[in-house]
């Protein structure tokens, strides 16, 4: 935490200004406590910036002190906040077009100078799909990578375990908050999760999943990540198509693993992914990244 910790939670999540946006303030302001000092016509001779945000982005301030009970509150709980003006942010993660202006995490959070590589799928894997991102994970951890998923059923929790079980570190980065571990299912790898990696949000702790918090978070996913391997992908897997798609945008080496979906190998090789056959091939991608 920082001195515009409080600040930044204000604008975030009571002005709730999304990342976008905290960036325009942030540059034309310098730091967040001055968008504070500032007038409502000030405020709204910002492009795009309407009165009734303006409004909405001085009122927050009310609720400073109440923001520093929290914080003390979750420190108290062992949850850390990092913000996009901390030293200890992220540098990957500061390199995406829109990174989140806070993350909460509870555990080793960042790990600085660790490589990550994300791993990313269905949610209805097949048994080789489970197999394969479970041997991925253990392989990645054993090389001392830092193993990036979403804690979703199916591929993102398979990686995890894989991680785990190699004595490695990984991030789960979540798409709710801290405080409500989707899916329930997965709150006990959450907790073993903590003990060598992070849970990461950029979301309240207590706010539920949302689709839209779910997609959001690949953003994340991504950007902690030097590469991203599709482990299995079928034809409801939109959230691994955007992940894979914000690998491309963001210019980070996607890979695919050989799977049963001929067509979903094929598609992503068109567009640029490096088709991988076996875990032996892990020390050519770490040279690659």
């Amino acid at each position: 935490m920082s001195e515009y910790t409080k600040y930044v939670i204000a604008l975030r999540e009571v002005a709730r200004v999304g990342p976008k946006r905290f960036a325009q303030l942030i540059l034309h302001y310098g730091t967040p406590d001055n968008v504070y000092n500032s007038t409502l016509e000030e405020l709204t001779s910002l492009p795009r910036m309407s009165a009734g945000k303006a409004q909405e982005i001085l009122a927050s301030q009310e609720k400073l002190k109440e923001i520093e009970n929290q914080m003390d509150l979750l420190a108290a709980q062992d949850i850390g906040i990092s913000t996009v003006l901390d030293e200890n942010y992220p540098a990957l993660l500061q390199q995406i077009d829109d990174p989140p202006p806070l993350l909460y995490y509870k555990g080793k959070f960042p790990l600085i100078d660790k490589t990550g590589v994300a791993l990313i799928g269905t949610t209805n894997p097949s048994t080789a799909g489970v197999e394969k991102a479970v041997a991925w994970g253990k392989e990645l951890a054993q090389q001392d990578v830092v193993v990036v998923s979403g804690l979703a059923k199916g591929i993102d929790g398979a990686a995890h375990v894989g991680a785990l079980s190699g004595n490695g570190k990984t991030y789960a980065v979540l798409g709710s908050g801290l405080f409500n571990i989707y899916p329930p299912e997965h709150e006990n790898l959450a907790a073993e999760i903590t003990k060598a990696g992070a849970l990461v949000s950029e979301f309240p702790v207590n706010s539920p999943v949302t689709i839209g918090q779910l997609m959001a978070r690949n953003r994340i996913v991504v950007g902690l990540s030097q590469a991203v391997i599709i482990v299995e992908e079928d034809s409801n897997s939109s959230g691994t198509s955007e992940a894979a798609q914000k690998t491309i945008e963001q210019g980070r080496p996607l890979f695919i693993l050989e799977s049963e979906n001929k067509k979903s190998v094929e598609k992503w090789v068109q567009q640029g992914a490096i088709l991988l056959k076996d875990t032996i091939e892990i020390e050519m991608l770490l040279q690659y990244i």
